[in-house]
Order: C-alpha cells, then structure tokens, then sequence
C-alpha cells in the first residue's frame, strides 16, 4: 500500500545525507580568482550582500570541485518548493480587505487553525518552517507590509502565496500601504530582528483591539510591549489611558503622572493632564 509522505520531509529528502568533501587543493590561481569574487561581494552595501554566495565563496577556497550555481539552484528548489507546501496545499492566505483588522490575524494559534494571517504571521509561519529545515530565510519589515527575504536576493511575499517580489512589486506595496511618499530602496531589505518581529506583531494587534474597542486586550498587548521596549515612554502613556478605560484609575493616575515626568513638554502633554485630571476625579 503506498504511504503519503509529509510535505516537509520531502523536502528535507532533497538533502542527501553524508556529503563528502574533498581535500584542499592548494591551486593558488583558483584561490585568487574565488577570492576576488569574495571581494567583490564584501565590497557591496551590508543590504545588498548575498550571503548564501558569500558563505559559497567561503567554501569553495581551495576546493576547485565547489558549484555555487548548482547549489544556490538546488536551494532555489526547495525554497519554491516551500512556498507550495505552505501556500498551496496547506492554504494558508493573507487576509481580506474585511479580516485585516481583525484581532485573530495577529494571534498564532488561529493563524495556524485557521489559514489565514496578516503578513507577518504568514512569514512568521513560513521562517519557523523554513529555519526547521535550514533554509536561510529573514523577515524584512518594509514600511507597512512584511515579507521575506531569501538567499540570492529573492524576496517573497507571504500574503500573496509567496509570490516572488521585484524592486517594483516592493515600491507598489508602499504606495499601496502608505501612499507615494516614500520610495523603495535596497536598505529597506534590512533583515528584521526577533524582537523587532514580536513587537511589530504587538503593534497590529493592539490597534486591531483598540479598533474593537477590547480595552482589556488592549492593555494587555500594551503591557507586552513595554517588555519588548521598556524605554519607550509612550507604552506607559497607552498603558495610563487604557488602565483608565478599564475602571484602574489608581494605576491609571499613578502610570500617567510617571509619563508626564518623563516628558515634561511633549507634544500631548496638555491632552494627557486633562485626561489624568478626569481619572483622579473617578478613584475610588
């Protein structure tokens, strides 16, 4: 009777174990011309490094036997590969115009039961896969969308069923996004950092819940974020106000009066003493 392989292993099949690498071979002419390459690469911007190449050129010193272009190719496979498993046949999608607000595209365990994510869910998904089976993929946070980055330069968006992206597609999810005020650049697919992820996660879903009016969810994504970034004042300005929104005005008070002394003159200062003389009225 036939077996129904999981799509994953059978990607990690397309790995075949037990490698063998040749000894070195001290051809100097071969090493030079695979150290200009490596030079070549190094001497581009941070962003526009490929390192999938420069880890090659790292491998091929001296080995004559080393094929960039099959391996990159092979890698390229598995990649594509991925993106039918989790886009095609597993299903998952980036939302509707109707979801995107929607508190549970922003929540991991729905995400995952339901299909469906906002992108950088999706490509939350997609990178923890991706890395299980040790494929090289970044999350890149461009200006309000997310998407991922591959090696070779390759980026792919997460909610379009990683669809591969051109400098163009980028520049027409900002207009999309944010309008045509800003333009694309190379140093706008600098690799996001896992900190950097959760608290744009964090991000979404509190204006997700604020929109709901979920004051307590609110609070709690808020709260979240001040662990993520504990120096911004902003977090415990929100957290005064929503601590206000729940009925807490003794913490509401004490979280606004802090955000006050931390910006004397800021921009909202005269909008937040009106607002912690309201909540000093209601203490109990």
């Amino acid at each position: 009777m036939p077996t129904c392989q999981d799509p994953i292993d059978d990607l990690l099949s397309r790995f075949p174990a037990g490698a063998t690498i040749r000894s070195v071979v001290h051809d100097e002419a071969v090493r030079a011309a695979n150290r200009a390459r490596f030079a070549r690469l190094i001497a581009q911007p941070e962003a526009d490094i490929d390192l999938a190449r420069g880890a090659l050129a790292i491998a091929a010193d001296g080995r004559a036997d080393v094929d960039p272009g099959a391996t990159l190719a092979a890698e390229t496979h598995v990649i594509d590969r991925l993106q039918d498993v989790l886009f095609r046949e597993s299903g998952f999608r980036g939302p509707t115009a109707a979801e995107y607000h929607d508190p549970r595209a922003s929540l991991l365990d729905v995400v995952v039961a339901r299909r469906v994510g906002l992108p950088i869910s999706l490509a939350i998904v997609e990178l923890e896969v991706a890395w299980r089976i040790g494929l090289g993929l970044v999350g890149i946070g461009l200006p309000g969308h997310f998407i991922v980055g591959a090696p070779g330069g390759v980026i792919l968006d997460p909610a379009a069923d990683g669809r591969r992206l051109t400098p163009d597609d980028c520049q027409a999810l900002l207009r999309r996004s944010i309008g045509d005020g800003i333009l694309f650049h190379s140093g706008m697919l600098r690799p996001s950092g896992k900190r950097e992820i959760l608290a744009r996660v964090l991000r979404n879903l509190r204006s997700a819940q604020l929109a709901a009016r979920d004051w307590p969810a609110a609070l709690g994504a808020v709260e979240l974020l001040m662990i993520i970034e504990p120096t911004d004042p902003d977090h415990g300005r929100d957290r005064g106000l929503l601590l206000g929104r729940v009925g807490r005005f003794n913490e509401a008070v004490a979280a606004l009066g802090r955000y006050l002394q931390e910006r004397p003159d800021g921009h909202d200062t005269a909008d937040v003493r009106q607002v912690l003389g309201i909540f000093a009225g209601r203490r109990n």
